[in-house]
């Protein structure tokens, strides 16, 4: 690891979660960048607290000297639509096998 990397904060992907039975709001890091752990950050009160704003960076609590970057995680591709499956069933129909092609 050279020092580029020691200072340069990596990603953690948050999930924000509740205290049942409270109106607390955490940050769950499931899998921390240094070392695979679970950590919590507080994000607020439930209903006055906006959790967005408590994203950003944070010492990691397993070492912190080192800092990781509180992140929501990626939004999954969206499917491609049922007419797009359809045009491409179409398209596939069209075309002519020759004996070259089996």
């Amino acid at each position: 690891m050279g020092k580029k990397d020691r200072n340069t904060p990596r990603m953690a992907f948050a999930s924000l979660r509740d205290m049942p039975g409270t109106r607390v709001m955490f940050w769950v890091v499931d899998d921390c960048p240094y070392c695979g752990e679970r950590h919590l950050h507080i994000a607020g009160n439930l209903r006055m607290a906006d959790p967005g704003e408590s994203l950003g960076e944070y010492p990691a609590p397993c070492d912190p000297s080192r800092v990781y970057e509180l992140a929501l995680p990626p939004r999954p591709k969206r499917k491609q639509s049922k007419e797009a499956r359809r045009k491409a069933r179409r398209d596939g129909k069209d075309e002519v096998l020759d004996d070259d092609k089996w």
